[in-house]
């Protein structure tokens, strides 16, 4: 007897949505039958359906949406922790369309927090650049960067819609980054960010924090936050645990953007 025969009725069902939806039968966005629909087509109970539909509910695949109906869930870019300094290069890789709009490039002048985080005096110059990821013309990414004038003359010469941050650091200054850190919580959308990722406020998103130094002199060289659109990005990271966990660091933060 074969092993298809031995799985659940619903989980034969769970299977036959989700080849609906991996195929490209069902595009994201379309709404899909109702539990009754799917019930008298295939000839089985609607609780056998809801459960099948609650599933893939969970798993991601679908989305109930209240008073509308069931409808295919957007797919999620799921960038790996390496990638997340390079995120026009990881969708590229996934045969995403990816477009860039340079939002803001300007001179200010370095806050005591900044300064802090860049090892630079208060008052120092600094760039200030913003950039909006779009993939498949949606604008998921908002990357917000500080870079210390100093250590990147001249950056205003530079493509800043096309070219990444590590990009720029490695392929046009030829420096060599050492330790980036990273810190990545949940906050929730509030002005301009609403209007820039076409978001409701307090929608949720995640913003990634980073700190990129030169491996030579253990300079920072800039200090980026971006935020990502949660119904279109998650991150995955690996945790190599060792004996004494010395080398395990996490950290969970919740709080509005500012």
């Amino acid at each position: 007897m074969s092993e298809e025969v031995h799985k659940p009725l619903y989980a034969r069902i769970q299977e036959y949505i989700a080849d609906l939806i991996l195929s490209g039968k069902l595009a994201p966005e379309a709404k899909i039958q109702s539990e009754r629909e799917f019930s008298e087509d295939l000839g089985v109970s609607r609780m056998t359906v809801r459960r099948a539909i609650t599933d893939l509910v969970n798993e991601g695949l679908l989305e109930r949406r209240h008073g509308s109906g069931t409808y295919v869930a957007r797919p999620k870019v799921t960038y790996e922790g390496c990638e997340t300094v390079n995120y026009v290069q990881a969708m590229q890789k996934r045969n995403i369309a990816t477009g860039s709009q340079l939002l803001e490039f300007g001179e200010v002048v370095t806050s005591r927090r900044l300064a802090g985080i860049l090892e630079l005096e208060i008052g120092a110059p600094i760039y200030r650049v913003v950039v909006l990821r779009l993939a498949n013309r949606v604008p998921v990414i908002l990357e917000r960067g500080f870079f210390p004038c100093a250590r990147w003359p001249k950056l205003e010469d530079w493509d800043l819609e096309k070219s990444s941050i590590y990009d720029l650091l490695t392929s046009v200054y030829q420096i060599q980054p050492g330790r980036i850190s990273q810190t990545v919580e949940a906050v929730a959308a509030s002005e301009p960010i609403t209007g820039q990722l076409r978001v409701e406020e307090g929608f949720p998103l995640l913003m990634i924090s980073r700190t990129m130094l030169n491996a030579e002199l253990g300079k920072p060289m800039v200090f980026s936050q971006d935020f990502l659109r949660s119904d279109y990005a998650r991150v995955h990271t690996n945790v190599c645990f060792d004996e004494t966990l010395s080398s395990v660091e996490t950290s969970f933060a919740i709080s509005p953007v500012g």
